[in-house]
């Protein structure tokens, strides 16, 4: 059979269709920020769930990991300066905080508010204990656990609950989620051990585990067990199979 077109002509034509189908590149408008309510209507919640505003801005700015402590109080991290362009600029500044908002009356909404830590580079951990409050930040592997010991609502208390050292590497590959396990073990994403606190003598003891895969974000069910979620390839739930502390194992399609 005759060719009737040639794969050099074919090339040219393919080309010509990427070429015009790219993206326009140029400064474009930013499109507006829409102020709580509004943003409300656009969720898609499923039948019989329903949404409630409790916070937002200007009270809290870049939220990255939100907890609550015995009282109902939250905290949160606010990594602000994550991304704040293309190029991670100023990314690694101590300018992030952890703020604390509590309800006075009851309501369901938030109308208390303090700055609890300032000058934190890119908090990611966070776990409320008694009136105290274990903190991670990023690039680094210390856990410190800081106290109001006035009542304003501001840490004035900083003591070390347990040294690991520096860190680095992508912040986005960095240990978070410290959970306190009903096996009475503290468990976060990243580490290959986890920590377990002594309270005769305040000391915290570290025993290692298999490499759990979790990246961002660690929470346990009503049995205790760890849920650790990969977030590369949407793989989902890794290593759930048998207790971390057996080793990782990951079976697959399950």
């Amino acid at each position: 059979m005759k060719q009737i077109f040639s794969p050099s002509l074919i090339a040219v034509f393919l080309l010509t269709l990427t070429s015009q189908a790219q993206d326009n590149f140029a400064p474009q408008s930013k499109p507006p920020f829409l102020d709580p309510a509004a943003s409300q209507k656009l969720f898609q919640l499923p039948e019989g769930y329903k949404l409630e505003l409790v916070l937002s801005e200007p009270q809290i700015k870049e939220p990255a990991v939100a907890v609550f402590d015995g009282d109902g109080n939250m905290f949160v991290a606010e990594m602000r300066t994550y991304m704040q362009d293309i190029d991670g600029s100023g990314k690694f500044n101590k300018v992030s905080r952890v703020s604390k908002h509590i309800d006075t009356n009851g309501d369901g909404k938030f109308d208390k508010h303090t700055i609890f830590i300032d000058k934190l580079m890119l908090p990611r951990i966070l776990l409320p204990l008694d009136d105290r409050l274990i903190v991670g930040e990023t690039n680094t592997n210390d856990l410190h656990v800081y106290r109001d010991t006035n009542g304003d609502g501001v840490a004035d208390e900083k003591k070390p609950f347990y040294i690991g050292g520096n860190r680095g590497g992508n912040l986005e590959h960095q240990p978070s989620g410290l959970i306190w396990s009903m096996d009475n073990w503290l468990y976060t994403t990243y580490n290959a051990h986890r920590l377990r606190l002594d309270p005769a003598t305040g000391t915290v003891r570290k025993e290692g585990t298999g490499n759990n895969g979790g990246q961002w974000g660690l929470t346990q069910d009503n049995h205790g067990k760890p849920w650790y979620v990969n977030a590369g390839g949407e793989r989902g739930p890794l290593n759930f199979q048998v207790p971390i502390v057996y080793g990782a194992l990951n079976t697959g399609d399950q």
